[in-house]
């Protein structure tokens, strides 16, 4: 998975001292800068700035600061003055440094939203969106550095902001306190929960923080109260000390529990100093997100007062102190339907959905009271949910006896209705199952659909790889009634996977626990405990090996537990049987094979497997991340895609040039031999140390990237290189293929010989869909949603380069390239009918030459050689074949040259295979094809 974002992560304050004033001495230079650095990005029209504004930055650290603005229109945004942005703080809009503030004077157009944030040496702060209401002649706006507060002065960026516990004796408080630098200890006063005074016996006051040292401290009388002057606040322990003092819960009730007519509430929140629980009667009474942080952010922030809504009702829950788990019991549910929790942490106060939550409202804004394996409203007629006994898997056997199928339900969706924002119902039409069951695979892996960030409202293309809410359905793939019921969600995805499970095909799910959309309050999980369940820097600033600006923390105890409960939902409660896990090396070896153990523990037939690499540094050590395959206690364990038999073939792309394999004519023929044996440890990455050919998954094609096919196009262009704008030449370039008949034949050869490698490899294949009839995206290198990529901007809007169209599977194409589609088709009923290519452990391969492969697959008695020809040119077989007559002398013996075996045939017009009666001599292999013989 790839995104391209403009934000990593966000950054402490650092020291300096409060300044007043504005300034504009730099707009000559930001004019120069402007001029020189106009390029791709739509700049906001000089007629448009009519409104000066001012803004200044405080405790910003270094010497320079630039701003990075921005006009929030409905069509999209617009950026000031400066087009080239980096994060380095050389390039942007200049500010001006006066003592130790920052000042900027600018206009900017008063009719839309202004956003903004920070770059420094140090980095780049979070967004910043100014709403334009405020845009007023002359308004000046104050920012402590890293932080998105807004204020009127600079007054206000001084005092005391926050508190924490830092040691497990409760001894050592810090403190983010500006404008204290040196204040001895006499200006802090503490109290415990019960009122004590806490003696300072020492402070370290800095600019922007101070560290409190107590001498009769007890982290069990938490939170303290911290004051300076007139301001207190409450001091909780930080997240780095909840493991230590093993603040964690190991029951399985978390979230709401109903029994009969009364329900039980837990959360865990063991840095919150107080939580309540707020209940709804009605749908339209829940809260709203705040739209201008829609507009930057896909979804609202927790801290926003929108979110409360008119609850019904409001109850303190009651905390556990040993566990940090908060309760409330609700006697009677009576006509509550809603709930959200009211966390109180650090004096901000959050309005979080519950986290634990199984089914909630649209847009994961309320949490839903009802149990959803028990309420009709949620499950479809004569099944069952939640235990063991009725999970149910339609397939049982070894990795390598799977087929596995990518699917987008949006891609889909719109195969069978052109107009659909996607819907698990669509998933089910006749036409979709009936091309599953005819190709013959046995389980399909769905891209991510539990709710991610992009409310149901906005019906722009996204794949889904920004996670909201782990534990529930993505709300734009239902149908709702109109009360909007979140069980809607929850029982037709159930009856996609039934459907599914009818016709014998298991369902993977495409699962991102290695990052969530958004952080702080754009997170449910950092509103719900601050820090806790990302992994976080010693400046307090968020690892990013997802490469989009955070990574979840399956290091800490209450993580890694919520994420495998999560995974066991899926499987119980909806009947998952396998997951795919995204950017699987930020997760650590241990984390993974303790999640298969626990997930093989409810079906030893689950499939585990992932992405072997991060997308960025990530805080997980590199020995330590799950970059391979990982062997389980028992059974398969996890597998790992295998990159290296990938682009041995297919060659690579997106990241540092469009380069070609095999297929093309680049060989790599070692890698080839290896992947096709399953023995991809010796190669570059080695992505599977196990020796289980099963833990390998063999692919030319899945979401990312380009498809096959348009890999293949370009390959008749050689000078395309990377220069990162292939996408548009690639208009001629399939044009000048579909014209000609006989490049067109050659995509076709290139297309089933990948096939043949993939499918009948030891490994276990893995098809993207479409992948069987050659799909196209139009050269879209990576189409995940509208965005300038390959050189083009794809957009949501109708056109040449609109993004459904280029994502939209097109099932015209199974019968326009049935050959090719009937040869895969084929490959698959071979693969299944012999243990040969399913457990083939007695398998060679090796090199005959450049570009022809060899490989004997083999179980036992049953055998198969298949000849791989990736040349331009027939291949003659020279191995010499011996045979004799009578055995009387030199004439009596016959030489030939070539392989002999029985001829196996792929039927290009039914997609069958044929094993013809007798052996047969083959003397040579054509040009980008491949024979096998049954031994």
């Amino acid at each position: 998975m790839r995104k391209i974002i403009r934000f990593a992560s966000a950054f402490l304050c650092l020291s300096a001292l409060v300044f007043v004033g504005c300034a504009n001495d730099l707009q000559l230079k930001n004019e120069e800068l402007y001029e020189a650095q106009t390029g791709s990005r739509t700049l906001v029209p000089d007629d448009k700035c009519t409104t000066q504004i001012n803004v200044h930055v405080l405790y910003a650290p270094g010497d320079s600061l630039v701003a990075w603005s921005w006009a929030k229109y409905s069509g999209g945004e617009q950026n000031y003055k400066c087009d080239v942005w980096d994060d380095k703080g050389t390039k942007g809009l200049v500010l001006t440094k006066r003592g130790v503030q920052f000042d900027l004077t600018y206009r900017v157009d008063n009719t839309a939203d202004l956003g903004i944030l920070f770059v420094s040496a140090a980095g780049q702060t979070g967004d910043i969106i100014i709403p334009k209401n405020r845009l007023t002649a002359d308004a000046n706006f104050y920012f402590i550095y890293g932080q998105t507060d807004i204020f009127s002065s600079a007054e206000e960026c001084t005092g005391l902001k926050k508190a924490s516990i830092i040691s497990a004796d409760g001894n050592t408080v810090s403190l983010v306190v500006f404008g204290f630098a040196g204040a001895e200890k006499e200006a802090f006063s503490v109290k415990d929960s019960d009122g004590n005074a806490l003696t300072v016996s020492s402070v370290d006051a800095e600019d922007t923080s101070a560290t409190l040292t107590l001498s009769n401290g007890d982290v069990s009388k938490r939170p303290y109260s911290v004051s300076v002057g007139s301001e207190t606040v409450s001091a909780n322990i930080s997240s780095d000390l909840i493991d230590e003092l093993k603040l964690k819960y190991d029951g399985d009730d978390l979230g709401v529990k109903i029994t009969g007519s009364s329900a039980t509430f837990k959360m865990w929140a063991p840095t919150a100093s107080s939580v309540s629980i707020l209940f709804y009667d009605d749908v339209s009474k829940i809260g709203t997100y705040k739209p201008a942080t829609v507009a930057a952010k896909a979804h609202g922030g927790t801290d926003e007062t929108e979110l409360l809504g008119e609850p019904s009702g409001t109850e303190i829950m009651t905390p556990d102190i040993k566990t940090g788990v908060w309760s409330y019991v609700l006697d009677t549910i009576g006509s509550k339907k809603y709930y959200k929790y009211q966390i109180e942490i650090n004096d901000q106060t959050f309005y979080v959905c519950d986290i634990n939550a199984k089914v909630c409202a649209p847009d994961s804004i309320a949490a839903q009271i009802v149990d959803i394996n028990s309420d009709e409203s949620a499950v479809p007629s004569g099944l069952s949910y939640g235990t063991k006994e009725s999970y149910k898997n339609p397939f049982s056997g070894s990795y390598t006896d799977a087929v596995i199928y990518e699917m987008h339900i949006r891609d889909w969706s719109r195969a069978v209705n052109p107009s659909s924002q996607g819907r698990f119902t669509e998933l089910c039409d006749r036409k979709i199952i009936g091309h599953l069951t005819d190709l013959g695979i046995t389980h399909v892996q769905i891209l991510p659909m539990f709710d991610y960030a992009q409310i149901n409202a906005d019906e722009k293309y996204n794949w889904g790889y920004n996670p909201y809410h782990y534990n529930v359905p993505e709300g734009r793939y239902a149908d709702y009634s109109a009360d909007r019921d979140g069980t809607a969600a929850v029982k037709q995805m159930r009856e996609m996977i039934k459907t599914l499970h009818d016709k014998k095909i298991a369902v993977i799910m495409d699962v991102v626990y290695n990052h969530t959309s958004g952080t702080l309050t754009g997170s449910l999980y950092d509103s719900t405990v601050p820090g806790y369940f990302y992994r976080q820097k010693a400046d307090g600033s968020y690892y990013n090996g997802s490469g989009c600006g955070n990574e979840i923390a399956t290091n800490h105890t209450m993580v890694k537990k919520y994420v495998i409960d999560s995974l066991k939902h899926w499987m119980l409660d909806y009947h998952i049987n396998g997951f795919r896990f995204d950017l699987m090396g930020c997760l650590e070896k241990d984390t993974m094979k303790e999640i298969y153990d626990e997930l093989r523990n409810i079906d030893p037939n689950v499939m585990v497997y992932g992405e072997p690499w991060t997308g960025g540094d990530s805080g997980v050590a590199e020995e330590k991340g799950a970059t391979s395959a990982v062997e389980g206690t028992s059974g398969n364990g996890v597998g790992a895609f295998d990159d290296d038999f990938r682009d041995a073939l297919k060659g690579t792309d997106g990241f540092g040039g469009l380069h070609h394999g095999q297929l093309a004519g680049t060989f790599n023929d070692a890698v080839v031999v290896l992947g096709l044996k399953g023995a991809e440890i010796s190669s570059k990455n080695k992505r599977n140390p196990t020796g289980k050919p099963g833990l390998a998954l063999h692919y030319v094609e899945c979401h990312d990237n380009y498809t096959l096919f348009d890999k293949l196009v370009y390959a008749f262009d050689s000078k395309i290189s990377g220069d990162g704008n292939w996408a548009p030449k690639f208009a001629d370039l399939y044009r000048s293929v579909m014209s000609d008949i006989s490049k067109l034949d050659l995509v076709k050869k290139q297309e089933k010989l990948a096939a043949a490698y993939v499918i009948l490899s030891q490994g276990t294949p893995f098809i993207n869909g479409g992948q069987e009839f050659m799909r196209t995206k139009k050269g879209n290198p990576d189409s995940y949603s509208a965005d300038t990529k390959g050189g083009i901007t794809w957009t949501n809007t109708p056109g040449q380069y609109n993004i459904d169209d280029c994502n939209t599977i097109d099932l015209d194409f199974r019968t326009t390239y049935s050959d090719v589609y009937n040869t895969y088709k084929g490959l698959i009923k071979l693969r299944k009918s012999s243990p040969a290519f399913t457990n083939g452990t007695e398998s060679t391969a090796r090199t005959l030459s450049k570009g022809v492969t060899l490989y004997t697959a083999r179980s036992g008695s049953e055998a198969f050689e298949v000849l791989f020809n990736s040349t331009d040119s027939e291949y003659a077989l020279t191995d010499a074949i011996i045979e004799g007559k009578l055995g009387l002398g030199v004439s009596d013996y016959e030489v030939s040259f070539g392989r002999k075996g029985k001829r196996v045939t792929i039927s290009e017009t039914d997609g069958t295979f044929s094993v013809a009666d007798a052996e047969t001599t083959v003397s040579s292999v054509p040009a980008k094809s491949f024979v096998i013989l049954k031994k």
